[in-house]
């Protein structure tokens, strides 16, 4: 009789996985794409907002670079078509939005405006998460040899005419709708003008005459609720009582930043 017999069906080292333990792997994998997708999508969105105060401070750069060129003069906020006007930060494409023009349009549009010398990349003009249409999402403020809005609001039209520059608002993260390119908020009373731009979370990305750049939040609910609505329905709600909202701190913080002090007591 051999001694070398064989039993079947005793080895356990190929023993697979039972259902249970397979359950347990892929809850346990399910709970840590639920941790970790939140915190990857953040850090996309910060990577999106980084680029996008980048580009508002090389417009911002490109501003200072332009005065600096022209004797202090700073370029015209609110664009036109109108080939006499020389000075415009960039071009309005023709038509009623800008949005509503082509690609080449749009883009040609920037290239003809004073700053595309100092700032020689269309893709600077525009936010990372900006729709599809939009080739231009930043604006100018009118405070920066702007229209003039009434109100008395002050404008200058010259940088050393600017007190406390790091303090002081040039462009921001706007709407490509914005027709002139020139985003604007009231002077003399606390309320909102132009519709209110949210980007990169509860707020916007804006820059300073000094070139720095700063992340906007809002805070009040009442900024929130009118910045949530499209383009065209703030537009069509922007003469009613909704942007009238007094004692809002975002409000007050924009209109300093853009004017340089408010125009009414608090």
């Amino acid at each position: 009789m051999s001694s070398n017999r064989t039993f079947r069906g005793c080895d356990t080292s190929r023993r697979g996985f039972t259902l249970i333990e397979l359950l347990v792997v892929i809850a346990i994998i399910a709970i840590l794409m639920a941790v970790l997708m939140p915190a990857l999508q953040r850090a996309r969105e910060q990577g999106k907002r980084a680029a996008c105060l980048n580009n508002t401070k090389s417009l911002a750069l490109g501003w200072m670079m332009y005065a600096d060129e022209n004797s202090g003069r700073i370029p015209r906020a609110n664009v036109t078509e109108d080939p006499a006007v020389k000075d415009c930060w960039i071009r309005k494409p023709a038509g009623t939005l800008p949005v509503d023009a082509t690609k080449e349009v749009q883009l040609e549009a920037l290239r003809s405006g004073v700053l595309f010398r100092y700032v020689p990349n269309v893709k600077v003009f525009r936010c990372p998460v900006a729709k599809g249409p939009e080739m231009r999402t930043y604006s100018c403020t009118h405070a920066m040899n702007g229209a003039d809005i009434g109100q008395n609001a002050p404008r200058v039209k010259k940088i050393d005419e600017i007190k406390q520059p790091g303090l002081r608002m040039v462009f921001i993260d706007d709407y490509g709708e914005d027709w002139d390119a020139a985003w604007t908020v009231h002077y003399n009373q606390p309320k909102w003008w132009n519709p209110i731009p949210m980007r990169h979370g509860k707020g916007t990305v804006a820059s300073h005459v000094d070139g720095h750049c700063d992340f906007y939040s809002w805070t009040d609910p009442r900024t929130i609720d009118w910045a949530r609505l499209s383009w065209a329905d703030a537009e069509a709600q922007r003469p009613g009582p909704l942007t009238t909202q007094p004692g809002n701190e975002d409000l007050e913080k924009i209109q300093k930043a853009y004017w340089g002090k408010l125009g009414y007591t608090p």
